[in-house]
C-alpha cells in the first residue's frame, strides 16, 4: 500500500471517530454508559437454606451463590473452613464451571453441629477465588484470576436437654408389704439435642413409701451429654398395708444446661407389688378366764386372722420366750393349715403358772408363721411377731405359803391343837 493510500485510510478512520463522537454529543437518543458493577465480576452467597439446626445434626444445606457483576466467572471455587461447633462433612470444596453475569445457581453442601453445642448463631468461613471472564475490544478474550475473599454463612443452633426415664430395675425382684431397704435402680436418659449438668434425681416416696434412711431418695447424677444416660440408684422401704397393685412413684429431676439456665421435670417410676398375706390376733382367751399363781394345765386359745392381700399356707401359731413371763408351756405351737384371705384360725396352746407368780399382767409373745401362696409363685417364709397380755389374779390357795416343808409343819401344828383340845376335855 503507497503512502498516499494511508493517508487516506487514517484520514478517514479519525473521520468516523469524529463523527461517532459529536453523534453521541448531540443524539436526542440516551447513550448506554456502564454501572460500575458491570465493569466487573462480583461472586457472593445471597440466601442459605436450612440455617436453623440442633445439636448434633448433620444437614445439608443449600447455599444460592450468584455473580452480581457484568463480567461472566469461570472456574468458581468456594472454600468451606469449619469452626469448633459447625464444620463441614465430606468435600471441603465446592467447583463451579460457569456462573454468567447476573446469574445465580445453587450448591448443596453437608454440614455438621457439635452433640453438646450451646445455643447460639455460629458461621463457616468461605474462601472464595474465580476467573473473570469477558471481552476486550482491542485485547480480545481476557480471563483475569479474581479474588481470593472472604465469604460467611451462619446458622442458629437452638438445641435443649431433655431428660427421661429407661430401663428400671429392683432388687429384690419381687417387691412385697413390709419389704426394707428395697433398692431401686433408674437409668436418667439425655434424649435432648444438648448436653445438661449437675442431674439431681429426688424420689417423692409419700405414705406407703419410705426412704430407708437418710438420703437415700435422692440421686446425684452429674453431667449428661446427648444420647448419654446414667444410673440412679434409691433405698426404700415399703409399708405393711400396702395393696398388691402396680405403683406410680413421682421422680423429680433438676438440672442445668450448659450456660447454667435451670430445669425441672416430673417424671415416674413404676413398681409392681406383689400380694402377701398378713396375720392379726383377732381375740384371745384363757381356760380358766381367771388364772392364778399355781395353776395347772391353763389352755389359751388364739384366734389368728389372714388380711393380707394372698392365701396363707402352712400357718402355725408359737409362744416366744419371755425373760420374765411365769408361764412353763407344754404345748407351745399349734398348726393351723391354710388361710384364705380373711380367713380365720385358732391356736390352742397350754400352760402351768408358776406357784411364785406375782398377781399383775405379763406381755406374752405370739409368732405367726406360714409360707406364701404358691400357686402364686411366692415361696417365701413369713414371720409375724405380736404380743398378747396375760393376767395373773391373784395367789392360788395352795400356793400362798411357798416356804418349803410349809404345808407338814402345818399339819403337824393342827394335829397338836386338835390333841390339846382333847385334852382340855378330858380334864
Amino acid at each position: 500500500m503507497s503512502k498516499k493510500d494511508k493517508g487516506k485510510r487514517r484520514k478517514l478512520v479519525s473521520l468516523c471517530v469524529l463523527s461517532m463522537v459529536f453523534f453521541m454529543m448531540f443524539s436526542p437518543v440516551p447513550s448506554f454508559i456502564p454501572s460500575a458493577d458491570a465493569a466487573f465480576s462480583s461472586v457472593s452467597i445471597t440466601d442459605v437454606k436450612h440455617t436453623d439446626l440442633h445439636p448434633g445434626d448433620t444437614r445439608d444445606v443449600v447455599l444460592t451463590v450468584k455473580n452480581n457483576g457484568g463480567r461472566d466467572a469461570r472456574d468458581i471455587r468456594l472454600a468451606l473452613e469449619g469452626t469448633e461447633i459447625v464444620s463441614p462433612v465430606g468435600p471441603k470444596v465446592v467447583q463451579m464451571n460457569t456462573l454468567n453475569s447476573w446469574c445465580e445457581k445453587e450448591v448443596e453442601i453437608r454440614v455438621h453441629v457439635k452433640e453438646e453445642a450451646p445455643n447460639g448463631v455460629y458461621s463457616i468461613p468461605i474462601i472464595c477465588s474465580w476467573n473473570e471472564y469477558y471481552f476486550d475490544p482491542i485485547k480480545g478474550y481476557i480471563t483475569e484470576p479474581k479474588g481470593p475473599i472472604e465469604l460467611g454463612i451462619y446458622f442458629n443452633v437452638i438445641g435443649k436437654g431433655v431428660i427421661n426415664i429407661g430401663d428400671i430395675s429392683t432388687d429384690p425382684t419381687d417387691i412385697r408389704p413390709g419389704d426394707e431397704d428395697v433398692e431401686l435402680r433408674a437409668f436418667i436418659e439425655n434424649s435432648g439435642e444438648a448436653a445438661a449438668k449437675d442431674i439431681e434425681a429426688i424420689l417423692i416416696c409419700g405414705d406407703k413409701f419410705k426412704p430407708s434412711w437418710s438420703g437415700t431418695d435422692r440421686s446425684y447424677i452429674g453431667r449428661l451429654n446427648s444420647g448419654e444416660k446414667g444410673e440412679a440408684i434409691f433405698h426404700i422401704d415399703i409399708a405393711d398395708n400396702v395393696e398388691s397393685n402396680t405403683y406410680s412413684i413421682p421422680l423429680q429431676i433438676r438440672y442445668k444446661d450448659t450456660k447454667g439456665g435451670e430445669y425441672e421435670v416430673m417424671r415416674e417410676i413404676s413398681i409392681l407389688v406383689e400380694p402377701k398375706p398378713e396375720f392379726e390376733i383377732v381375740s384371745y382367751y384363757t381356760e380358766p378366764a381367771k388364772i392364778s399363781a399355781g395353776d395347772k394345765g391353763v389352755k389359751l386359745h388364739v384366734k389368728v386372722q389372714n388380711v393380707g392381700s394372698e392365701e396363707a399356707e402352712s400357718v402355725s401359731v408359737r409362744i416366744t420366750g419371755e425373760a420374765d413371763v411365769p408361764f412353763d408351756y407344754d404345748v407351745k405351737s399349734d398348726y393351723l393349715g391354710n388361710l384364705k384371705r380373711g380367713e380365720k384360725g385358732v391356736g390352742i396352746l397350754q400352760f402351768d403358772v408358776d406357784r411364785d407368780a406375782l398377781p399383775k399382767t405379763y406381755p406374752q409373745g405370739i409368732e405367726i408363721r406360714c409360707t406364701g401362696d404358691r400357686d402364686l409363685g411366692d415361696d417365701n417364709v413369713y414371720v409375724f411377731d405380736k404380743q398378747i397380755q396375760l393376767e395373773v389374779t391373784s395367789s392360788s390357795s395352795s400356793s400362798r405359803f411357798s416356804v418349803p416343808g410349809f404345808e407338814a409343819g402345818f399339819a403337824l401344828l393342827l394335829l397338836f391343837v386338835v390333841l390339846l383340845l382333847r385334852r382340855k376335855r378330858v380334864f
